[in-house]
């Protein structure tokens, strides 16, 4: 198999049609018929579905696809028939939130008989962009503040990226049953100043977020941090310390089993865009697209999450 089947394979499956392919390969319908006929033939399987609607790619071409563009995004490195009986692949970057291990969790029991290999790695922002632009991950879950929107929105279309938005929200105080805000039913941020934050380590984005204003006062007048990288120190640090986090809304029942809260900021005024991305025009793994079903899963009805739907 050479580098140009797979580059006319891809191309015919994300077009959906052998004459739009055709036109944006700039050689003739009849050739590239041929090709994939070739393609087919030396692997001994169909993989597109022909309609007159134009082409769908078979069980196996779903396979195929997934394995050529991972080929494709390695600077076109030259590749052998696909591996027989290689197990599909779940690969997602994800901001560190502890919802993503739920999340994870539930795909992982709906697939306890299947060969399904789900990798999950907890990034910044950015982090997550370059994972996703770099084909480590097929998805990426993303929670972007306003004042973050506009580069992000800049930085997804230079690097080929796809954002669907979930749904919005905003930061509320998460809090153990150590903090001695646990029982207040609001916070004001003046109140917090003196506390001691999680915070993730600082990426570019998080160096945009520095002037955020929450209820009116900056995000650069915290001055006592406590950096972690994963969602597990920040439930244990919760849970047995005295420290406090900004969260969202949505990982309020999460937090809630384990009895922290999520309280209401006043006048919080931070608005939260949560999605997912991809590379665009690429076609998603059957996986992928299940995953993607359990995230839209996330945001049932418009509006942000209630965390007071989740009492302790």
């Amino acid at each position: 198999m050479q580098l140009q089947q797979l580059i006319y394979f891809v191309t015919v499956a994300e077009q959906g049609s052998i004459n739009k392919a055709a036109e944006k390969l700039f050689i003739t319908q009849p050739n590239l018929s041929k090709a994939i006929s070739n393609l087919e033939n030396e692997l001994k399987v169909r993989v597109f579905n022909r309609t007159n609607k134009g082409v769908a790619l078979t069980d196996g071409g779903k396979k195929l696809y997934q394995y050529a563009r991972t080929i494709l995004n390695q600077d076109g490195a030259d590749s052998g028939p696909v591996p027989e009986g290689s197990a599909p692949t779940l690969s997602i970057a994800a901001y560190p939130i502890i919802t993503m291990g739920r999340l994870v969790a539930e795909f992982h029991n709906a697939h306890r008989q299947d060969t399904i290999e789900i990798k999950l790695v907890e990034q910044r922002l950015q982090n997550v962009m370059e994972s996703v632009e770099g084909s480590q991950a097929e998805i990426g879950f993303v929670m972007v503040n306003n004042v973050q929107l506009k580069e992000f929105r800049h930085t997804t279309n230079y690097k080929n990226l796809e954002f669907h938005l979930l749904g919005k929200d905003t930061w509320y105080l998460n809090v153990g049953p150590h903090s001695p805000f646990y029982d207040r039913k609001e916070v004001y941020m003046e109140d917090l100043l003196d506390s001691t934050f999680i915070r993730l380590p600082d990426d570019y984005f998080s160096n945009l977020a520095h002037y955020l204003k929450i209820g009116g006062i900056p995000l650069g007048k915290i001055h006592r941090r406590l950096y972690v990288s994963d969602s597990a120190a920040i439930l244990a640090l919760l849970r047995q310390t005295d420290v406090i986090r900004f969260g969202p809304a949505l990982s309020a029942p999460d937090f809630a089993e384990y009895g922290i809260r999520s309280i209401p900021v006043r006048n919080s005024g931070v608005e939260i865009s949560i999605g997912w991305i991809q590379r665009k025009r690429e076609l998603l793994t059957p996986e992928a697209e299940e995953f993607v079903g359990l995230l839209k899963g996330l945001f049932p009805s418009p509006g942000a999450a209630d965390p007071e739907q989740y009492p302790i």
